[in-house]
């Protein structure tokens, strides 16, 4: 499993993510009415997560195949030590491998502070399945209701995990 700048990889990137917000709008019908006139979903995001430097947007490739996308990125002030997985994403057929797990563990080895993961409520198998990764790493977090769509938890990178 590598990852690749998904500047690298942009044709990939944006279907990857079209295929994610496709899967993502059954929990959030108002996705499904985002997608401009060439059939992508949420194009300025994405174009966003693309071309902006401050964001570190990836294709999880396998074998040199995308087979999935990541972004992630560090906010506030040095002192304050935030960091966010915005998105990740992994095609059906790569699921349950470890993939994810092993992306999001480098990542909070790698940092300190809070870092901000937002799930859908609605996406219940999304929500256990953070939960569940979360606690099995050593971590302890805040679910905060973001809104009535929307659970941030607030991972403490701090308490350890198993690294």
């Amino acid at each position: 499993m590598e990852l690749i700048k998904s500047s690298e990889m942009k044709n990939a990137f944006i279907s990857l993510f079209n295929i994610y917000a496709h899967e993502l709008s059954k929990y959030n019908p108002w996705l499904g009415t985002q997608i401009d006139s060439q059939g992508n979903y949420l194009s300025e995001q994405v174009k966003q997560f693309i071309d902006d430097e401050s964001l570190n947007s990836f294709c999880i490739t396998e074998n040199k195949k995308p087979i999935g996308i990541v972004v992630f990125s560090h906010s506030g002030s040095t002192e304050e030590n935030m960091c966010s997985i915005d998105e990740i994403f992994l095609i059906e057929t790569s699921r349950g491998r470890g993939i994810c797990e092993s992306i999001c563990k480098e990542f909070w080895s790698k940092n300190r502070g809070v870092c901000t993961l937002h799930v859908l409520k609605a996406n219940r198998p999304s929500v256990t399945y953070w939960e569940k990764l979360i606690s099995r790493c050593g971590y302890t977090y805040e679910k905060l209701e973001e809104n009535e769509q929307m659970w941030c938890y607030e991972i403490i990178l701090d308490s350890g995990g198993e690294f």
